[in-house]
């Protein structure tokens, strides 16, 4: 017996619940080699987003234009923990392949082990429940997990890094690595929504509770005992560099700055930094609360995973309060820029901009238009790279007056594009063969109404600890309606940073892409059908409707030699704004398609 202890709530688990006693097939540890080198083993599936550089790519190829519209659905697997105690199933994850075994988790932090030596017939091998307290209000999201060596890994909401073996499910890490109300003032309410990185032996976990008045925190685990060995905030704290940026006369802001990290970073094991992309500063909508540039929101941070100190970072949107995280994908790619061969980040933003930068340290390369409408500045200045309207001498930047909202002059705005951004957490997907970076998001604006709070004296969350602080309400996403296209995709050459495709679609995204080397893109779909798109056109080619909204992207891999597409599918039911959508139900399942 195995007593796990989450704050005043004990629990005790028998161990893992096993589902079969039959021999699992043979796994090989999972060593640092071969996530460096997993194109070389395209039948797994080792990150979340597929390689370090976050490409979301496969070089497989079987399942191609010619033959896409003969794949079937051939295999699906409920993820019946997924749903208790709850109505919204929030499955944003994909699942780990590693040699006939898929690994996943739900938004509860359940762990499966399944074993698909035989895609037809997946054979659940293990369930261990990590026992989150269900009553404790949780935001209930998981992005995925990890498996190093021989352990899978993953982060949860309530702060804790939990690991299993992965041949028998059995427990062990379960370390409390974010803050709780018991052990700290200020950053009551800390958790994990972002997928894990494991590099070098380490579990490296975002901290991604910023709009509940935390502080933003990449910190490294051992994979071995779950013993911390650094962390780093991204809001620095007295005596760091970017502190005076959090300018508020009481000097209290920065306790409750946000700058979360709620998607995975990316690594690049030449110069050993990993890259990850912060969210807004809190309150987002209320800029006069935080004046100042707020480092290090709204950026791109180059961690070395040495120590996790800081060698640089380019910050997006100084002083921003439209709600553009950019927690968002930055991939790693070689560009060519003006005859110039250069390692670079390319980032679909969620201001609406495509940006490239030097990724040994952080200097612009350029930024261009990838959203329809964009409202808020009239540009990014080519030098710089920041806002063209930013001016360095003010702690409340302006940018375009009239939809930048302001507690005396416009509590009431209107801007573009919508505070969802033309894309967040959602995975993009780069083809190398192409060189096409490609990206699916949604158009539109939003409409917000300022409401502002007075600062708690010594500081601290005004709302109440734990509580989403935001600064504004009565938010309405406006510019498209039920009659319009408000999804797109977007194709853009990384040498160039140009669209080089595009194509509108009836709903937003909410899950992500991955590419193929077979000319295809899988998308999972806001109507509940996966979809396949010719990647030189986007053109659709193939759908299955699962009948579940989704907010994962799939994923490709290989047995014996056969191609197989997979996504887990779980969302909330409900029209989500669309009238035809209204009567979908929540749902919560592992899809398995193939051609034979």
């Amino acid at each position: 017996m195995k007593e796990l202890k989450r704050g005043r709530v004990v629990l005790t688990l028998a161990g893992a619940l096993m589902a079969s006693t039959m021999a699992v097939p043979a796994f090989a540890q999972v060593t640092q080699e071969r996530l460096e080198n997993v194109h070389a083993e395209p039948q797994n599936w080792l990150l979340p987003l597929g390689d370090y550089a976050g490409w979301s790519y496969s070089s497989l190829s079987q399942i191609n234009l010619s033959n896409v519209g003969s794949l079937r659905m051939i295999a699906n697997i409920p993820i019946q923990t997924a749903l208790r105690d709850t109505n919204s199933s929030n499955l944003e994850g994909r699942p780990i392949v590693v040699d006939g075994m898929m690994y996943y988790n739900d938004a509860w932090g359940v762990m499966y082990g399944v074993d698909i030596s035989d895609p037809h017939n997946p054979v659940i091998r293990w369930v261990t429940d990590p026992a989150m307290d269900r009553e404790a209000g949780e935001v209930l999201i998981n992005r995925s997990g990890a498996v190093f060596g021989d352990r899978y890994l993953t982060n949860l909401t309530d702060g804790r890094v939990v690991a299993v073996d992965v041949n028998t499910g059995e427990l062990v890490i379960d370390e409390q690595i974010a803050r709780t109300e018991e052990n700290w003032e200020y950053d009551a309410g800390e958790g994990f929504t972002a997928p894990p990185l494991p590099v070098e032996g380490m579990l490296l976990v975002g901290q991604s509770k910023g709009d509940w008045g935390t502080r933003g925190f990449l910190a490294a685990v051992s994979t071995d005992t779950g013993e911390e060995l650094w962390r780093t905030y991204t809001v620095p704290g007295p005596g760091e560099f970017g502190h005076e940026t959090w300018a508020d006369p009481e000097g209290t802001a920065w306790h409750t700055g946000g700058g979360s990290l709620w998607q995975v970073g990316a690594y690049d094991p030449a110069t050993r930094l990993t890259i990850w992309g912060t969210a807004n500063p809190v309150p987002m909508f209320d800029p006069e609360f935080r004046p100042g540039d707020n480092l290090f929101t709204n950026s791109a941070i180059a961690f070395n995973v040495d120590d996790g100190s800081i060698n640089w970072y380019f910050q997006y949107t100084p002083n921003e309060s439209w709600d553009y995280d950019e927690i968002g994908i930055h991939m790693l790619v070689d560009v060519v820029d003006d005859g110039e061969e250069r390692l670079a980040v390319v980032h679909y933003a969620r201001n609406g901009y495509y940006y490239r930068l030097d990724r040994t340290n952080g200097e612009f390369i350029s930024a261009n238009q990838w959203v329809d409408s964009i409202t808020w500045t009239d540009g990014i200045d080519e030098k710089t790279g920041l806002p063209i309207e930013y001016d360095p001498a003010l702690l409340l930047q302006t940018y375009r007056p009239e939809t930048r909202g302001l507690r005396d002059s416009l509590p009431t705005f209107d801007y573009c594009p919508t505070m969802l951004g033309g894309v967040r957490w959602q995975p993009t997907a780069y083809d190398p063969s192409t060189r096409i970076h490609y990206v699916a998001g949604m158009d539109g604006c939003s409409t917000t109404t300022i409401q502002p709070e007075d600062p708690l004296e010594g500081g601290g969350n005004p709302n109440g600890v734990g509580a989403v602080w935001l600064g504004g309400g009565d938010i309405v996403t406006t510019g498209v309606t039920q009659d319009e296209a408000n999804g797109l995709m977007v194709g853009i050459n990384v040498d160039t940073g140009e669209i080089v495709v595009e194509q509108s679609m009836r709903y937003q995204s909410q899950s992500g892409l991955v590419a193929t080397g077979g000319g295809l893109l899988f998308h999972g779909g806001y109507d509940g059908r996966i979809t396949a798109h010719d990647s030189a056109t986007l053109e659709e080619v193939w759908a299955f409707n699962v009948g579940i909204r989704m907010k994962a992207a799939p994923i490709t891999f290989s047995v014996d030699g056969n191609q197989y597409v997979a996504v887990i599918a779980g969302a909330a039911g409900g029209g989500g704004g669309y009238a035809e959508l209204s009567n979908m139900q929540a749902g919560a399942m592992v899809f398995i398609f193939g051609l034979e």
